[in-house]
């Protein structure tokens, strides 16, 4: 259904034909009327008797002026065609004329549709007045002026209903996009709902019921509850999460910031990881930047527990020079045969590394020279993708 909308090759062709060249507030199509009207304007002041002017050089200056205008024809298509009337008269040329009625129509105000007409009609008795070509009677002469006048005002009129209607096809593909993305986060939304939700739920309701199983040694009881505590918290981000794909705002932003680093390292000691943490931050930080480095964080310990099991670790949180820098650094395992063998394929550090690239940080990660592993991200404070 939206391939019925899709842009074809005219539209593509159109749309970059009418696009700024380069750096310049001209479009491709601006310079080449540019370059026809030179043409036209040039050739009859070259002529003899085309205009009231018969030498070449004043029809050579009344051409450079015409061309000149057409630089603003989009900003002022009447002046520009009340010039090249004047062009007409001095040197004959219609070229320029065909040119403007045509930007007159498509770049004038609707309600000003009654100036168009005008000037269109104005211009097919004006030719009249002028020296004839030699060969041509004064009926053929109407004629061609009529064509000169009508047919640029019908293609420009035709143009501004073109681009209308481009317009209109935009904003349809535009919804339909937004659609699609919509109902695309509402199934995510719901997998996730119905996968991970309810496996969480069956290990936070096992890790309650071993709270209370009869003989359980108290360290049993403590690891159960911190289980128990973890997945809970879990469901809380996983709603959050859900809320955000659903509604399409981004509610995981108010989600976490640095204070919940407490927390954070909290649950990390609970799991029997060595962890310190040191914060020097004194600058506001946006929320999109504190979330950030708070998944920073919470990637990185998520790892050394299962790398690196009951190896001292090292958490720095540091503003300064208008970034904020996270550090996490742990040293080797003293005890590798405790790995934790669970199934990953690096997403968590490749979507750091994404959060990071749009808000125009650095990301780092990676062995040390003792045998650990240290990840390091710096945010500029005043970047505007985290500061709408």
């Amino acid at each position: 259904m939206t391939a019925s909308i899709a842009p074809d090759a005219f539209e593509r062709w159109y749309t970059a034909f009418t696009e700024p060249a380069g750096r310049t507030r001209w479009t491709r199509a601006d310079l080449l009327i540019v370059v026809l009207v030179a043409i036209g304007s040039v050739n009859n002041a070259l002529k003899p008797n085309t205009g009231l002017l018969s030498d070449a050089a004043p029809g050579l200056v009344v051409a450079l002026v015409v061309t000149a205008g057409f630089l603003w024809r989009r900003q002022a298509p009447l002046a520009v065609t009340v010039l090249t009337l004047a062009g007409l008269v001095l040197d004959g040329a219609r070229t320029p004329v065909f040119l403007a009625l045509f930007s007159l129509a498509r770049y004038q105000p609707r309600h000003r549709a009654a100036v168009i007409t005008t000037a269109g009609v104005l211009s097919v008795p004006l030719k009249a007045l002028l020296p004839g070509r030699p060969g041509q009677s004064v009926a053929d002469d109407l004629l061609t002026s009529a064509f000169y006048a009508f047919f640029p005002i019908v293609c420009g009129l035709g143009a501004r209903a073109y681009e209308r209607g481009i317009v209109a096809l935009r904003e349809e593909r535009e919804r339909r996009v937004a659609q699609t993305r919509a109902e695309e986060r509402v199934r995510l939304a719901r997998e996730m709902h119905d996968v991970l939700g309810h496996r969480i739920a069956i290990i936070a309701m096992h890790a309650g019921a071993l709270e209370f199983v009869p003989g359980v040694k108290p360290e049993s009881r403590q690891v159960a509850r911190a289980i128990g505590d973890t997945a809970r918290a879990g469901l809380r981000d996983l709603r959050q999460v859900l809320g955000a794909l659903r509604d399409g705002h981004d509610t995981v932003v108010a989600g976490h910031c640095l204070t919940d680093l407490e927390k954070l390292v909290a649950e990390a000691r609970a799991a029997g990881l060595p962890v310190t943490l040191a914060t020097n931050v004194f600058d506001p930080v946006p929320p999109e930047i504190a979330l950030t480095a708070y998944r920073t964080v919470q990637e990185a310990l998520t790892n050394v527990v299962k790398h690196a099991p009951e190896a001292r670790t090292e958490v720095r949180i540091t503003s300064a020079g208008g970034r904020l820098d996270t550090m996490v650094r742990n040293d080797p395992s003293p005890d590798p045969a405790r790995r934790i063998a669970v199934a990953g394929d690096g997403f968590g550090m490749i979507g750091l590394r994404e959060r990071l690239s749009l808000l125009g940080g650095d990301f780092h990660a990676g062995p040390t020279g003792g045998g650990g592993w240290k990840v390091v991200a710096s945010v500029p404070l005043d970047n505007p993708a985290a500061n709408p």
